[in-house]
């Protein structure tokens, strides 16, 4: 096999290795119609749906460092989008904190005790949900993503496919 062929099998290994662990990840996640979120944000008015838009729904906790890591991708995202994200499990102080540090022009909402996570079936952060503008949860994503994958979820989940 010749180094172009042996290439392309290292990247589709590699891609279907990544696929199989978010599908592991995620396979207790909600599917079909995304729940309703509380109606107040830690920073005003919460967004209950992009009124004809996809979302994205970004659960993550001020303790998790990966979460702390994946927030520059998920504020980025919200330049082109609408974007809440969902503070699991973290004092109201750090993640008021986190937010004002960071410059979060975003909707958070608190989630103290993780009942919003439990009823989303978020077992790891973070986990971002992508919101079909029919209001369908149409892709699950856990752990660190990039704004290209996020974005091209939002593209596609605006298709209705």
């Amino acid at each position: 096999m010749n180094r172009l062929g042996r290439g392309t099998l290292e990247v589709l290994a590699a891609a279907a290795l990544i696929l199989a662990g978010n599908a592991y990840l995620t396979r207790h996640a909600a599917c079909g119609r995304a729940m309703p979120l509380p109606r107040a944000a830690l920073n005003g008015p919460a967004m209950h749906s992009a009124a004809g838009h996809a979302m994205l729904i970004d659960f993550f906790a001020t303790w998790c460092p990966i979460c702390r890591a994946d927030q520059g991708v998920v504020q980025a995202v919200a330049r082109h989008a609408p974007v809440v994200v969902v503070a699991t499990q973290s004092p109201a102080a750090a993640v008021r904190a986190f937010a004002a540090d960071h410059h979060w022009r975003t909707p958070v909402v608190l989630d103290r005790h993780g009942r919003i996570a439990q009823r989303y079936g978020v077992r790891v952060l973070p986990m971002a949900f992508v919101i079909g503008p029919r209001g369908r949860i149409r892709f699950v994503v856990a752990g660190y993503t990039t704004e290209a994958g996020l974005l091209a979820r939002l593209w596609l989940a605006r298709l209705h496919l």
